[in-house]
């Protein structure tokens, strides 16, 4: 017989708040506290983790809004970057739409929405 062990939300809660905060592996802390096996800890972290993050972990580092340039130079310094940030954007979409079509095509799946298909009303 199979002994299931519970564990009080505080204590996954503080099992998960361990993790976030520590380098500690899932496994290691597992270990630290007896618990059987790391996958108790991923469900703990999905289910409480969102508690203590902070609004810097949630949300990437922003690249500041550059100024308009106001010099000839800067202004041309600005037009080369957005055309080269055009250009990394029209590769991915080139390459997006590559996969696409070879997914289709050997998994014979369709995954493009069809123009005209009938949405379900709720």
């Amino acid at each position: 017989m199979k002994i299931v062990k519970r564990y009080s939300d505080d204590f996954k809660r503080e099992v998960a708040e361990l993790y976030l905060t520590s380098d500690l592996t899932q496994q290691q802390i597992a270990d630290k506290f007896g618990i059987p096996g790391h996958a108790s800890i991923q469900q703990w972290v999905r289910k409480f983790g969102g508690e203590f993050r902070t609004p810097v972990m949630d949300n990437p580092p922003k690249k500041p809004k550059s100024e308009l340039p106001d010099t000839a130079e800067g202004m041309a310094r600005r037009i080369l970057e957005l055309e080269a940030a055009l250009e990394r954007e029209r590769l991915t979409n080139l390459a997006t739409n590559k996969m696409i079509d070879i997914a289709e095509r050997d998994l014979n799946i369709s995954i493009r929405k069809k123009s005209g298909a009938k949405q379900s009303k709720k």
